[in-house]
């Protein structure tokens, strides 16, 4: 479901779509989590995309591994999700909520903050499918902390991340 399109069955409004922070305003790893969050809905050329930066970040053999517990992740995430996640276009410079939770859940979970990984994550899926979904969320936030480290190190320097 895109913010575009962000009703539930009842035809309230889904909080997950609602605005929350600016893509230019997040770090190099939560931007790309969004990013690779937004891809996963964006049929096979958004896989082919993920799985490409994965590959040059990590090589063939990590990358392919990084691919697989991304997907795994994010079945996990839609499959069992407490209500429909919303995600924002490709080219949306808004973050949704759910598109921030998942960011910090990655870095949470990627830097052994388990606990706080796990209330996180909580917010979107039930409580008996949080242990399941932890260890793809931890192996994916550290994938996606090595491909945003990568991508840094492809790129000139950025200008000032300064707003206003």
């Amino acid at each position: 479901m895109s913010a575009h399109d962000p009703g539930l069955a009842d035809g309230r409004a889904n909080p997950g779509g609602a605005a929350v922070a600016d893509l230019r305003a997040m770090d190099g790893e939560q931007a790309l989590a969004v990013l690779l969050f937004r891809d996963s809905f964006a049929g096979p050329e958004g896989a082919a995309r993920i799985r490409a930066l994965f590959a040059a970040a990590m090589g063939p053999a990590g990358g392919a591994e990084a691919f697989e517990t991304w997907s795994a992740l994010l079945r996990a995430l839609t499959r069992h999700a407490r209500r429909p996640l919303v995600r924002h276009g490709l080219g949306c410079l808004c973050v949704g909520a759910d598109e921030a939770a998942l960011a910090q859940i990655l870095r949470l979970a990627a830097r052994g903050q388990r606990e706080d990984a796990m209330l996180c994550l909580s917010l979107l899926m039930p409580g008996d499918r949080l242990m399941l979904a932890m260890g793809d969320a931890e192996t994916a936030g550290r994938a996606v902390m090595r491909a945003a480290r990568w991508h840094r190190g492809t790129m000139p320097d950025a200008p000032s991340r300064r707003l206003h």
